[in-house]
């Protein structure tokens, strides 16, 4: 039986909250039944989910901070672009009030994470931990819905 490897175990729970399941499974060449015992040990064993609490609480402050500079870089570009097209094109236009609703989201998006940076000091909730027990979804449960 092959030995326990939480630096692994933790990258792949922690892909498995961006990507689907397969794709993961894929690229580390492991099973979905690994992924379930990964899975499983998060639950069982408090040292290797402490380990991943630290490595999702490490993540998500490195994805924070490299967020502010992309999204600078590209309202940039979206300022030239607008400047640039022709402002009776019915293309131009849609493509504008496109880029104005993912700013908007943008926008949203940066104020939970804000919020959720402040308090990511406090213990992790228990549930906070679960959402990394729980599957994702495989691609035909995804086709279904």
């Amino acid at each position: 039986m092959p030995t326990f490897n939480q630096e692994l175990a933790a990258k792949v729970l922690l892909e498995t909250l961006f990507t689907d399941e397969e794709t993961v499974a894929q690229r580390y060449g492991i099973t979905s039944r690994t992924i379930y015992n990964y899975r499983k040990r998060l639950l069982a064993d408090p040292h290797f989910s402490s380990f991943f609490n630290a490595k999702k609480a490490a993540l998500e402050r490195e994805w924070a901070h490299e967020l502010a500079p992309a999204i600078r870089e590209c309202i940039a570009f979206l300022k030239r672009a607008a400047k640039a097209v022709d402002p009776k094109s019915p293309e131009a236009i849609h493509a504008v009030a496109g880029a104005l609703k993912i700013l908007s989201e943008v926008s949203m998006t940066r104020e939970v994470i804000d919020a959720r940076l402040a308090h990511a000091d406090r213990p992790q909730r228990a549930e906070a931990g679960a959402l990394a027990a729980s599957p994702a979804p495989t691609s035909d449960q995804r086709a279904q819905a």
